[in-house]
């Protein structure tokens, strides 16, 4: 039991995830050079001459870099108009336009304004999902250490350091399950910002949104309206608003074709795949014994791990920054259990 106040708690993990996330991209920025090399810019990547026309020289990654480079350049261009050709996948890619538009201010912030911009997304994120994760432990009467789910969960902890849409997306929609009860609109209008930071969380409210709980209807309907108004966007301007970057095949399909590629792996990689092919196992196996909404989202996410392609099962850390959403799905998961039991309790005593 928790004796912290639902605002308590919180703050207290507020602050928490906000310094957890500074420590581990000071950290990660020492380790690639600079804040610079925060975005994994690659020797043969199609952005580098951008990026450095806006940063200077840049600590650069091996051959095409990450995903954070692509993010940055979407700020500097959030029509796409200018980088018409040089994004692979350029539909997939803008569908997730919030990101690089909150750390851009709507287009206002280039260069080194961009990037910090992109750092200050990151810890705020942090912090956020963070704080929403302990208070709704606390309301649930439990302890609000659940908090750690986020701070200790190696997907969350790449995303960070490769500045990535993952952990915005992830803040959003744990802050719209955190306010469906008491502010419906809110937590609607979050559920909505987070499908269109990475349009994939549209499962996360699947299950809350089939609920018998009327409250829980915008859940879904808010995100679909969201993210079919993106996708005829993107469609109009750039086209493959519906593209899906090559990340998704056949059930099982993409981790037997993988399964060569893990023998090459040293034990970072090892330890996120781990992590990811615990988290669909641990999401199925919750999905069997919990009873509750939430099952049904673990469910979504579990079968879209399955569906993953080889292309994001060869490289582990993908696959992990992917299914991070799991484990704090579990928790809430697991959070909606006792609130039904405590309702069944105190129905039977009444």
């Amino acid at each position: 039991m928790s004796s912290l106040t639902v605002r308590e708690a919180f703050w207290r993990w507020f602050w928490i995830g906000l310094i957890s996330a500074a420590v581990l991209l000071g950290f990660q920025a020492l380790s690639v050079g600079g804040p610079a090399g925060l975005l994994q810019v690659g020797e043969t990547s199609n952005l580098r001459p951008l990026i450095e026309d806006q940063l200077g020289e840049v600590p650069l990654a091996a051959g095409r870099g990450h995903d954070g480079q692509i993010f940055y350049a979407i700020g500097l261009d959030l029509s796409g108009q200018d980088l018409e050709g040089t994004i692979r996948d350029a539909g997939f890619r803008y569908r997730r336009i919030l990101y690089p538009a909150l750390a851009s201010a709507g287009g206002l912030l280039d260069g080194w304004g961009l990037l910090y911009g992109m750092i200050g997304v990151a810890l705020l994120s942090s912090a956020l999902a963070c704080g929403f994760v302990a208070a709704m432990a606390t309301r649930s009467g439990t302890t609000n250490w659940f908090g750690l789910v986020v701070v200790l969960n190696p997907g969350i902890w790449l995303s960070v350091r490769l500045l990535t849409a993952d952990l915005p997306a992830v803040a959003m929609i744990v802050g719209a399950l955190f306010f469906v009860r008491s502010r419906q609109w809110t937590g609607a209008g979050l559920a909505a910002l987070g499908v269109m930071t990475k349009e994939v969380h549209l499962a996360t409210f699947l299950g809350p949104g089939f609920s018998r709980d009327r409250r829980n209807r915008m859940l879904l309907v808010a995100p679909l309206v969201a993210l079919t108004t993106v996708v005829v966007w993107v469609s109009l301007t750039l086209g493959d608003g519906l593209a899906g970057g090559d990340n998704l095949s056949f059930p099982l399909v993409g981790i037997v074709d993988a399964v060569p590629n893990w023998e090459s792996f040293g034990s970072r990689q090892w330890f996120y795949l781990v992590f990811a092919l615990g988290s669909v196992g641990v999401g199925l196996v919750f999905t069997i014994l919990h009873r509750g909404s939430m099952r049904w989202s673990l469910l979504a996410w579990s079968l879209l791990g399955l569906s993953m392609s080889s292309w994001v099962w060869n490289a582990s850390n993908n696959a992990a920054r992917a299914l991070a959403p799991i484990a704090i799905l579990v928790v809430l998961s697991h959070l909606e259990q006792i609130e039904a039991n405590q309702a069944a309790g105190q129905s039977a005593l009444s």
